[in-house]
């Protein structure tokens, strides 16, 4: 009996010890575990590591499009406001003039809210201010430097403003006559085209009667202009009237300018300008 209660003890503490050893692993099966591990790290590493890199490219570009808007909504909404008519209350040739790379309008605005306060009696109003505001936007271009690549330096668009037009009691040093601001330091290319009612063109002269174009495209960039952009080199590939090519870092809007006269008048005065200047005389009548 004890004999046998011994053997069946003995049998006992074998099959545990052989239990034991096949549940361990080898090292072959670690390394494996390690590796698989790894692996599995790495892929969920890069899937977050792309996710941060998609949000942070669309935030930029939110960012991008945002600063774009606001600059284009802004010029088109001074724009609309373009007075058309021959003779505005004191005299001024410029209505609209500009060429591709700037333009320079007269405008309408709303007075300031300094107009709009209520004073106390003893104190003193400020001065009358027009409504009329000459206005004119330009890329701005490092006239002494340029890159290493040849191409300009550029430092953004700029805004100038001339609020007081012709009024006989003008102060000087008002520092609110005439304004010059770095508008947007961001962007780099900045081009307006000009539609006459027939065809597009990347001049605006003219200065008599209604001279307001019926359309007005404004394009802005962030990348910088290049030096073959800045002297027009790129419009000898394709003509005005076909579709610009896409690019991702240009955003464009056309305006409709209300006050543009219904009956084309200057596409006439245009036709005009081209016909004198093609047979050299200063006008036609």
């Amino acid at each position: 009996m004890h004999r046998y209660a011994s053997q069946s003890w003995r049998r006992s503490v074998r099959g545990t010890r052989r239990t034991t050893r096949a549940r361990g692993f080898t090292l072959f099966e670690l390394v494996l575990a390690v590796a698989l591990v790894g692996m599995l790290f790495a892929a969920v590493l890069s899937f977050f590591w792309q996710t941060a890199d998609a949000r942070q490219q669309a935030i930029k570009l939110s960012d991008r499009t945002a600063l774009a808007r606001f600059v284009l909504d802004g010029i088109a909404a001074e724009l609309r406001g373009v007075p058309g008519m021959e003779q505005v209350g004191f005299p001024t040739e410029t209505r609209l003039t500009g060429t591709r790379r700037d333009i320079t309008f007269l405008t309408t605005a709303m007075p300031d809210r300094e107009q709009f306060r209520f004073l106390q009696g003893s104190e003193t109003a400020t001065r009358a201010r027009h409504d009329l505001r000459m206005i004119s936007y330009a890329l701005w271009v490092d006239p002494n430097q340029t890159k290493e690549s040849g191409d300009p330096m550029i430092g953004g668009i700029t805004r100038i403003e001339q609020r007081t037009l012709n009024q006989q009691v003008v102060e000087e040093d008002d520092p609110n006559r005439f304004r010059q601001d770095l508008w947007a330091k961001e962007l780099g290319y900045i081009e307006f085209r000009y539609f006459d009612g027939v065809e597009w063109d990347t001049k605006w002269e003219l200065t008599e009667g209604n001279a307001l174009p019926q359309l007005v495209e404004i394009t802005v960039g962030f990348e910088d202009i290049t030096a073959y952009e800045l002297e027009d080199g790129d419009l000898q590939e394709q003509e005005l009237a076909q579709p610009k090519p896409y690019r991702p870092d240009r955003y464009s809007t056309i305006v409709r300018m209300p006050a543009a006269d219904r009956l084309f008048g200057s596409r006439v005065q245009r036709l005009g300008q081209q016909l004198s200047e093609q047979m050299g005389v200063g006008g036609v009548e």
